[in-house]
């Protein structure tokens, strides 16, 4: 029992993680990564140039030899390789460099002196490196005119001559290079800051996929549809023109009509007997909940059922924008408050039996309008005429409107973006939508990203410039004009 349940908690951890929604919230977060790019090379560049010390090296070279005349060329080699180990230890010597010190008429000296052997050769090369060219070659210089002081004693034999004469250095050997250091620094902290968002993001508890969606949601799930292009050309691109996501429009996908199609089957399976009206809403805005309302209300008039799409997100209305439909001046709060009445606002989309009782403009005191009588007597009133009514309501965390709405609706629908939503603030949404007298039909997962791999469907958010329908009738008579 206890391997089953780590089986199982290691099977969730693995679905916690996946790469494309990692990669889309680090890159959503753009802002901060190159926050972090500019504020700690901006930091690096005035650090490097502030302590930026300048060095100067002055080279010399010598000759190592040994005592007399029938020295070999094997023996001055060995001199000068055996010199190199000893020779830096007697240049830093505290007797060596006090006596250049005094030599100099200088207190201290900061900088580094070493020897090295040219290999295969008997020739030793010295280096003096100071942060001024001046005390550099007087250094060297001194080590030249003193260094037998000290070195008699531990190189013996060995004769040093001077091959090549130090110059004073006109250049340091490590010029001053902020840009560099800021190019570095920048890129090391926008690799750190994509690091702690991934890391952040692999711990957010979300939804990132159907099977996510069934394991960690006390509701069923009808279906996933996953992510369409919004631009379809790369001048759509340039332009911002986004495509219309819907099924009726060529530029859609076959695969997202076909989801749409399966959608609405398990909808009209799971509506409750001689129910009619659904309400489809979400947790949050921008989960693409007034898009699927409008495509399954499409959906379900291409059955030749009569069906009737309400937008009563008098919040942010969307379904015109998304239709592009003509604005005839009147709206839903028009019809629930007795300003208008419903056979002079409601229209028909042209060749189907989808009906539209639509808003424009947002609107405040939207909740009085929600829960007033005037809209559960337009609630009655549409079901005598229409098979099916789709009802898009405000996001429940932006609104009381939704939880009003759930005591005049049928069923529900609640529409859960990718990586988007808390599980626990979704399970919060559904324990409220199966509290109402209405049926929670389930969720759908909506704007997946995932690999390519078998069927896959989609669409995108946003509406740009939509197609249109051509001419739409009057309510009254259920006809064209």
């Amino acid at each position: 029992m206890q391997e089953k349940t780590e089986n199982r908690n290691e099977q969730l951890s693995l679905l916690s993680f996946s790469p494309l929604t990692v990669a889309q919230d680090v890159l959503k977060r753009w802002y901060l990564i190159l926050i972090a790019a500019l504020l700690i090379g901006m930091a690096a560049y005035v650090l490097s140039d502030f302590l930026y010390t300048p060095a100067y090296t002055t080279t010399t070279t010598f000759v190592v030899s040994a005592k007399g005349s029938s020295t070999t060329v094997y023996q001055n080699l060995s001199a000068a390789t055996n010199l190199a180990t000893v020779f830096s230890e007697v240049l830093n010597s505290s007797i060596l460099r006090k006596t250049i010190l005094e030599t100099l008429g200088m207190n201290a000296f900061d900088g580094t002196i070493s020897a090295t052997a040219i290999a295969e050769t008997n020739l030793l090369t010295l280096r003096v490196t100071a942060s001024d060219p001046r005390t550099a070659f007087l250094v060297t210089r001194a080590i030249i005119e003193n260094h037998s002081v000290v070195s008699y004693q531990v190189l013996g034999d060995t004769i040093l001559e001077v091959l090549q004469d130090p110059v004073v250095p006109v250049a340091p050997v490590n010029p001053a290079d902020p840009f560099s250091a800021m190019k570095k620094a920048a890129f090391l902290a926008a690799a750190a800051m994509c690091v702690l968002l991934g890391m952040l993001s692999c711990r957010r508890d979300t939804v990132r996929s159907r099977q996510e969606a069934e394991k960690k949601l006390n509701c069923q799930v009808l279906g996933e549809i996953q992510h369409e292009r919004k631009y379809k050309t790369l001048g759509a691109l340039l332009r911002r023109r986004k495509t219309g996501i819907l099924i009726t429009k060529p530029t859609t996908s076959f695969l997202f009509t076909e989801t749409m199609r399966k959608l609405r089957r398990r909808v009209e399976m799971q509506m409750p007997k001689d129910g009619q009206i659904l309400m489809i809403t979400s947790v949050m805005e921008n989960e693409g909940k007034s898009t699927i309302a409008v495509n399954l209300a499409l959906a379900m008039a291409k059955k030749s059922k009569r069906v009737l799409l309400m937008d009563c997100d008098f919040r942010k209305p969307a379904c015109y924008k998304i239709l592009e439909c003509p604005w005839r001046g009147f709206g839903t709060v028009d019809v629930a408050t007795g300003r208008a009445e419903m056979q002079d606002v409601i229209v028909r989309m042209k060749e189907t039996e989808l009906y539209l009782l639509l808003e424009r403009k947002g609107m405040r005191g939207n909740t009085e309008i929600a829960g007033s009588q005037g809209m559960a007597e337009l609630m009655k009133e549409v079901r005598k005429y229409f098979d099916y009514v789709i009802v898009d309501t405000p996001p429940m965390s932006v609104a009381s409107d939704a939880e009003l709405f759930m005591e005049l609706v049928d069923a529900s629908l609640l529409v859960v973006r990718q990586n988007y939503v808390t599980a626990e603030g979704l399970n919060r949404a559904v324990a409220s939508l199966n509290s109402a007298r209405s049926r929670l039909l389930g969720c759908v997962v909506n704007n997946v990203y995932s690999l390519p791999q078998g069927d896959g469907y989609g669409y995108g958010y946003g509406y740009g410039r939509y197609g249109r329908y051509g001419r739409y009738g009057k309510y009254g008579k259920y006809s064209e004009q």
